[in-house]
């Protein structure tokens, strides 16, 4: 169950026509289902938008945040859990034991030095752990001239990483990334055991994080479950898919291209194929609002967006293809 809204579409609005045509007769349908949204700000969004299209009264779905600290809390109701996730450590808590950590390495850094150094350690340690790429894999990164600088970096944060699960494990608690992740492993486990009996609808996460992808795959799955991504490109050829990246490394050199990573549909390309997901098999979601453009609009920011290889393509689009209907051009001093 994959589904799309086009850019031309209010994402929101457009979620909520949709799942009011699919759940609204019922006067509890709605209510029994789950939305998982990116972040609070989305969940705002997604009841503003219910307000909206209903113009009445209504008994929402929950809505969770899939980086809810409590997520299994807000997802399952209150059951006896044998193996409790720990909770996570204070992220500032986090920076003064990292910044007391470096200092205590030897390394040459004032106090305000190792605090900085330790934000910086904290988000490549974030990262990582996102990721769930082991630490020790940073060792094996060939990056040319930079290896001596490389070195002296990796020893500090060598260093740093063997003291830190033993004050982890002294707090009693994890990194906040950590339990995210087994946050999302346990929901994900419990759902491809056990559906739930309402609908869940996985709306807007773009995320592409290996947990996070694995948990939109078992939503896909469940009989009731459905997941929504916003402004997937369906409609390029594949030349233009592939260009995106990542790329295979280069029979000669053994090195890769590197991806366009800043592209708007690349984390998008990564997430499906966490997912083990094509882009063929997302239908349009059926769903709209008065707050959508016309849909030529998507057409032409996907052509906007193409890679560098394909902007000579630009002058022979037709016309429409070229139109920019309603669009207006902002200067803004830099």
């Amino acid at each position: 169950h994959l589904f799309t809204i086009p850019p031309h579409r209010a994402f929101a609005d457009a979620l909520a026509d949709g799942l009011l045509a699919r759940f609204g007769d019922d006067a509890l349908g709605l209510a029994r289902g789950t939305v998982l949204v990116p972040n609070n700000r989305a969940k705002r969004a997604i009841q503003e938008a219910f307000v909206r299209a209903s113009g009445g009264g209504l008994l929402l779905p929950r809505l969770v945040a899939v980086g809810d600290p409590e997520l299994d809390e807000a997802v399952f109701e209150a059951v006896p859990d044998d193996k409790p996730v720990p909770p996570a450590v204070d992220p500032l808590q986090r920076r003064m034991i990292l910044a007391r950590l470096i200092l205590e390495s030897g390394a040459q850094a004032d106090a305000a030095e190792a605090v900085r150094l330790a934000g910086d350690l904290a988000s490549t340690l974030d990262q990582l752990l996102i990721e769930e790429v082991p630490p020790r894999a940073l060792k094996d990164l060939d990056l040319g001239d930079l290896s001596t600088h490389w070195e002296r970096s990796l020893a500090l944060f060598e260093v740093v990483l063997k003291r830190w699960p033993v004050e982890l494990e002294r707090l009693g608690r994890i990194d906040l990334a950590e339990r995210r992740t087994r946050l999302l492993a346990k929901v994900a486990k419990r759902w491809r055991d056990a559906p739930p009996a309402g609908f869940v609808c996985a709306a807007g996460i773009t995320a592409s994080a290996p947990a996070i992808a694995r948990l939109l795959r078992v939503v896909a799955e469940m009989p009731k479950g459905m997941v929504v991504l916003p402004g997937l490109s369906t409609g390029i050829d594949e030349r233009e898919w592939n260009l995106l990246g990542p790329h295979d490394p280069d029979p000669a050199t053994g090195r890769r291209r590197r991806a366009m990573e800043t592209h708007p549909q690349f984390q998008l390309k990564l997430l499906l194929a966490r997912m083990g997901v094509n882009r063929t098999e997302f239908a349009e979601w059926q769903g709209g609002s008065a707050h959508d453009a016309p849909a030529a609009r998507s057409r032409t920011i996907e052509t906007a967006m193409a890679p560098p290889e394909l902007t000579r393509a630009w002058s022979g689009l037709g016309e429409a293809e070229r139109r920019l209907d309603g669009v207006r051009a902002l200067e803004a001093a830099t």
